[in-house]
Parts: C-alpha cells; sequence; structure tokens
C-alpha cells in the first residue's frame, strides 16, 4: 500500500530564542496609502477571490531597506518572519526556487549595518501560491477542525491546539508549498520541501507535523 504524504506548517523557528537583529527602516515609506509590508486592501477583487491576495507584494514605491544590528536581537538565520512575509537567505531562496518554482515572489532588500556599511544579502519573500482548503481537505478525516461559513458564503477555518489536519494528495498534486486560501496566514508544505531544506543546510526553520 502506498504511503500517505507528510505535510507540513512551514515558518520561523521561535523555540525560546529572541527576535532577530533587524528592522525595517523605511516602512511608512514602501506604499502610498498604507505602512509596512501588506497592502492597503488585502483582498482587492472580493474576500477569498484568487489570483489576488493579502501576501502578494504591492508595488513599493522604495527597496525594502533593513538594518541588521546585533543590538537589536540575536544574528538573523535563514528565515525570519515579519508581518506574516519572510526574510530569507539566498541558501533558502535558492531552495524554493528549485523546489518549489512559482510558488514565491521575491523583493531584494538593501541592507545596512550600524557603520552605515550594506549589510549581507538579504531577500523580502512572499508564498503566493494559493490552493482553496475546500479542494484540498479531507474533512471526514479532520480532528478539531472547524469550518463555518462567513456571510460572503466562503468558508473561514478555525483550528484548536490539537488540531490535525489531512490534506487530499491528490487535489495538491505536485505543489511542494502553498497556502490554504481560507488560512492564508499559514504555510505549508511536502515532505520534499522539508528533506530539501535540511540537504541544504538551512536553519532557523520550523515543520510541524499537521496530521496523519
Amino acid at each position: 500500500m502506498r504511503k500517505r504524504p507528510k505535510y507540513y506548517a512551514m515558518d520561523e523557528d521561535i523555540c525560546g530564542l529572541r527576535s532577530a537583529g533587524l528592522q525595517l527602516l523605511n516602512s511608512e515609506k514602501l506604499q502610498k496609502d498604507a505602512k509596512g509590508l501588506a497592502p492597503a486592501i488585502g483582498w482587492p477583487d472580493g474576500y477569498g477571490v484568487l489570483p489576488r491576495h493579502p501576501f502578494r507584494f504591492p508595488d513599493y514605491l522604495e527597496v525594502p531597506r533593513v538594518l541588521i544590528d546585533k543590538r537589536l536581537g540575536r544574528p538573523l538565520r535563514d528565515l525570519e518572519n515579519r508581518q506574516g512575509f519572510w526574510y530569507v537567505s539566498p541558501a533558502l531562496k535558492a531552495v524554493l526556487e528549485q523546489f518549489a518554482p512559482g510558488a514565491c515572489e521575491f523583493s531584494r532588500c538593501e541592507t545596512v549595518l550600524p557603520s552605515g556599511e550594506a549589510g549581507s544579502e538579504l531577500w523580502l519573500c512572499s508564498v503566493t501560491r494559493c490552493l482553496y482548503g475546500r479542494d484540498v481537505i479531507d474533512p471526514e478525516a479532520t480532528k478539531d477542525f472547524k469550518a463555518r461559513e462567513d456571510m460572503n458564503g466562503l468558508l473561514n477555518y478555525g483550528l484548536t491546539p490539537t488540531y490535525s489536519l489531512r490534506f487530499r494528495p491528490e487535489a495538491i498534486g505536485s505543489e511542494h508549498l502553498f497556502r490554504l486560501v481560507e488560512m492564508v496566514s499559514r504555510v505549508f508544505c511536502d515532505q520534499l520541501m522539508k528533506d530539501a531544506c535540511k540537504a541544504a543546510g538551512i536553519k532557523g526553520v520550523s515543520f510541524e507535523k499537521i496530521g496523519v
């Protein structure tokens, strides 16, 4: 019998660590009508309507400028999460591009040290490939998972601390990295992506098993 594929929630590893020593310097200058990295309107075409969604980069007016300073926190690792977006190293960027081509958008950051010198190479990354949970989640095999229909008819997913999701591999197909429209704040990946990060020596990434 063929083994069921394994899937994980992929994100920054925050176990017992201080925040990273980085600071976005031009947060208020990136957009005309909003501050920070996220677009002013999360769902431009209506809630839950693809392809545009809250984790697509808006058209920034400036290159994101990041201060790297050990006085602000610990040294940077290959993945740091800010506002739901990722700052990634060139090594992790290479892994994502090789094993999940087209799943992410990247924007190179301008990095600066306290001395005013340029810092190490750093990329702003967003996982922009979205699937509908209604298509890929098997509700019969899912534990402690609540799906309720909101006002616009789209399901809204809520998870408990003991949740367990079961995906339908045939609906996910060859996607190795993705979000769910009904749960866009989380990023999911499969075993191939987890193994690729390990083989590349990627640090600072957590892979939370989400089901059986």
